[in-house]
């Protein structure tokens, strides 16, 4: 400790005798010697990690001051005078509240001198990170509060989330935060928010992340790694993330482990034991936003979510377009709108009975629902027809979407009665403000095109015109 601690000295012509009982060299500090002059003619870089810095108490004293400073910015500035000449009470005062010494001194004395400045750097670092800490909390709650205000309106639900998400990240700067919350029964963990900074967030899905935020929720201890050289992929053509660091931490109420947050690839490196602190503040309020939404969300679901497919039924979805077309109009927004219908289905009930028929479509609505982001809106617009609806999205990004959902359906194994039965949809997709102002004619211009992709060659996708 003490050997790393840097102790500057300014001298006018003659270095200083420092002790009057031992030579400087002896001292267990690092301790440099500098013309003052010299070094103040010239353009030295600042000097920041000097504990103390003594020059000479003598008629130039008042003026270099400020120079001293700049060059040992947070360093104690020290007055000191000699023997010979005792350091002087009507010397002019430089202003700076700077501490007068007469060297040499004893050793003794220099060392306690050291140590209390040691300490009182140390209080003071503290002070600092208590008060920093305090001012995050501070603007955290006010996140929290906007988050819980906003859940109980079903539009601005995801908003009060994200808001939260997102301070998160102002605090801990990172490339993404997400959460993760284990099923209701009692199964794997599913993603449900996130910061939307990440153009596919299928590739959190990615067996190496699983196995990472599994372990953390089994064993209810906090992972952080800032040696990886992970590859998340989504497995579906789509991007790929390399990670570089991880923190995770479990949420958890009243003795349950209900899901955990990951925080992924740091801005400046890697995450800090300050991080890790921090987040360990945050956690509990976080879960407390978590579980009051997730409980809102779930009660308000037995009403606005189709019996069957478990995805929103079509008075929500209606609701929804028309308040997103109304916001995307006012904001200058974008939202664009897949219409999805499942080639041959009256075959699949007429060949296996409407049994199977119902569970086809119960399991290809979790396919819509996995493929797509957090934000967007799945729902069954009736019979074997469903719709995604999504926000500020434009017709490219749509198509990409559409791609992957068609793609999943056609790889997707369903099995009926002991057979493998290959499932296919056509899609449309229509974009507002392109192809129409309003959420009915979202619906017309999607519905039109998904009949065109039909006609003429199934299991394809066609935009709107």
């Amino acid at each position: 400790m003490a050997e790393s601690i840097k102790i500057g000295v300014l001298y006018n012509k003659a270095v200083p005798q420092l002790f009057d009982d031992r030579q400087a060299g002896e001292a267990p500090w690092q301790i440099e010697f500098f013309d003052r002059e010299a070094l103040l003619a010239g353009s030295a870089a600042p000097r920041p990690d000097f504990l103390a810095v003594l020059y000479p108490d003598d008629p130039a004293s008042a003026t270099v001051s400020s120079d001293v400073g700049r060059l040992f910015p947070g360093a104690e500035r020290i007055l000191y005078g000699t023997n010979a000449r005792r350091a002087s009470g009507d010397r002019p005062d430089p202003g700076d509240g700077s501490l007068r010494v007469c060297l040499p001194i004893p050793y003794a004395l220099a060392r306690l001198m050291i140590e209390t400045l040691v300490l009182g750097r140390s209080q003071q670092s503290e002070l600092s990170g208590l008060r920093t800490t305090a001012e995050r909390m501070d603007d955290f709650f006010e996140a929290l509060v906007a988050a819980v205000e906003c859940s109980w309106s079903v539009s601005d639900r995801r908003l009060g989330m994200n808001i939260l998400i997102h301070r998160v990240l102002v605090h801990v700067p990172a490339q993404e935060c997400l959460i993760f919350l284990a099923g209701e029964d009692g199964g794997g963990l599913r993603r449900v928010y996130g910061g939307d900074n990440i153009k596919d967030p299928m590739v959190f899905e990615s067996e190496a992340n699983t196995s990472i935020i599994q372990g953390v929720m089994k064993s209810g201890a906090p992972y952080i790694n800032n040696s990886c050289a992970l590859e998340f992929g989504s497995g579906s053509g789509g991007e790929t993330l390399l990670i570089r660091s991880i923190l995770c931490f479990p949420l958890e109420l009243r003795g349950e482990r209900i899901g955990v947050v990951e925080l992924v690839n740091k801005a400046d490196g890697g995450f800090s034991q300050q991080d890790e602190r921090l987040v360990r503040l945050l956690i509990r309020p976080i879960t407390v936003a978590v579980r009051t939404i997730h409980l809102l969300e779930n009660s308000e679901r037995l009403m606005v979510t189709d019996d069957l497919t478990k995805v929103f039924n079509y008075r929500f979805l209606m609701e929804f377009l028309e308040s997103e077309i109304k916001r995307c109009l006012r904001y200058k927004k974008t939202v664009s709108l897949l219409f999805i219908d499942v080639d041959g289905f009256k075959r699949i009930n007429d060949t296996f009975g409407h049994l199977v028929g119902s569970r086809a479509l119960s399991e290809l609505a979790q396919v819509f629902r996995k493929f797509v982001r957090e934000t967007d809106i799945v729902g069954r617009y009736g019979g074997d027809e469903f719709v995604v609806i999504l926000p500020e999205t434009p017709l490219g990004g749509a198509m990409i979407i559409a791609e992957r959902i068609r793609k999943m359906v056609e790889d997707y194994e369903f099995v009926a009665q002991n057979r493998a039965v290959r499932l296919t949809v056509s899609l449309g997709v229509a974009n507002c403000p392109r192809h129409t102002l309003t959420a009915e004619g979202l619906i017309k211009k999607a519905d039109a095109a998904m009949y065109r992709a039909k006609e003429i060659s199934r299991n394809s996708i066609k935009v709107a015109v």
